[in-house]
């Protein structure tokens, strides 16, 4: 006979699969609270904040069993124990995304520190601007061509912070944070470019880097405000960008104005593929549909747009009157060399008819010549 176990599996079944329960649910506490006591508080290593909270997401998918653990006999959707451990690890996972991004905007403001307003900055601040021609009637009624620069992208400082974060955010695979999570950070960023650039309107600035300011602030607007935040930024933006504005001449303003807002939607689409990351789901299509204005009949297409459809078609290519009869002679040519070979088998039907004709002039044979040559589908390849 077989000795007794320790545990009779009929009658102590539920209870050992309530402890084991238990058991399991206290040590997924303990191990979220032991490696926040020990890690959390290295603010020099962010990536592993980083690497938890991909464990604690991977944590039940991975481990099956360790659901059917805490579970116990209680259904999936009737569990208590599960959706207590679950919404424990959710909210760890979601501190640690949490964690992670807080240090890389922490780098974002600390980069775009560097854009001041001193004269040894402009140098590695503004970029190369767009020279236009502009016409004005003078009073004598004769036309005047005048030149003005145009800033046509955004101040390195500002470009270069963005796209450093977003290339960080990318490597990250930014589809595997949570939802809640990502589209706060336009907000965070926004409100910093806001901070530092009301410190900087505070300051004696040049008519040059104001401009360059305000294309910076039309820019990131048009990025990074959506639909549901834009009464947040509404009364400080107005406010900074009526301060900005003091430092310009009013009429030289009203000249600059359409170049500059052109060129900013212009810099927007050529930055949405690369900070697609950091642009809320809605300013994505908008920017996308931007049409760059252009003087030539064919379109110079330099931007990568974010387009769910394709082009509908391609642009046509325009055809001189030499290539067109060329190519009309190339036509006729390859119509022609189509028709030789029935041509040819037709020709060769009538040759071989002659021949008959000359060799034998018998009645027999003259019938069936003109028999077979009443009929129209003989000696074609059909």
């Amino acid at each position: 006979e077989e000795g007794e176990g320790p545990f009779d599996k009929y009658s102590d079944s539920e209870e050992i699969i309530e402890q084991c329960s238990s058991i399991s649910r206290q040590q997924i506490v303990e191990l979220v609270a032991s490696l926040r006591s020990q890690h959390v508080g290295d603010r020099e290593n962010t990536e592993l904040a980083l690497l938890l909270a991909r464990l604690y997401q991977a944590l039940f998918p991975l481990v099956p069993n360790l659901v059917l653990a805490v579970r116990g006999k209680q259904k999936e959707k009737d569990s208590c124990s599960l959706a207590e451990v679950s919404a424990l690890v959710k909210t760890e996972a979601e501190d640690m995304f949490n964690i992670w991004i807080s240090s890389k905007l922490s780098q974002f403001s600390t980069s775009l520190f560097s854009l001041t307003p001193t004269a040894g900055s402009f140098l590695t601040s503004l970029p190369a601007w767009d020279k236009v021609t502009i016409s004005e009637t003078g009073d004598s009624g004769q036309e005047i061509n005048s030149i003005i620069s145009i800033p046509p992208s955004p101040s390195l400082p500002l470009i270069t912070s963005l796209l450093s974060l977003a290339s960080t955010i990318h490597r990250s695979h930014p589809s595997s944070f949570p939802q809640s999570l990502l589209s706060p950070i336009s907000i965070n960023i926004f409100q910093m470019i806001l901070s530092h650039y009301a410190s900087l309107s505070s300051q004696a600035l040049t008519q040059n880097f104001a401009l360059q300011l305000l294309f910076d602030l039309h820019f990131t607007q048009t990025l990074l405000v959506s639909r549901d935040t834009k009464g947040q930024f509404s009364t400080t933006l107005s406010t900074l960008l009526s301060c900005l504005e003091t430092n310009i001449d009013p009429f030289d303003l009203s000249v600059f104005s359409p170049h500059l807002h052109s060129r900013v939607k212009k810099a927007a689409a050529r930055c949405v593929s690369g900070l697609g990351c950091l642009v809320p789901a809605d300013r994505v299509a908008i920017i996308s549909s931007y049409k760059i204005s252009t003087t030539t009949t064919q379109d110079s297409h330099n931007i990568l747009c974010v387009e769910p459809q394709p082009c509908p078609r391609f642009q046509l290519l325009p055809l001189s009157t030499a290539i067109l009869s060329k190519v009309s002679a190339k036509a006729a040519l390859s119509s022609a060399h189509l028709q030789l070979p029935l041509l040819a088998g037709q020709a060769a039907v009538d040759a071989k008819k002659t021949a008959a004709g000359k060799t034998d002039k018998s009645p027999a044979h003259q019938t069936a010549a003109s028999f077979f040559g009443s009929m129209p589908w003989f000696g074609t390849n059909s």
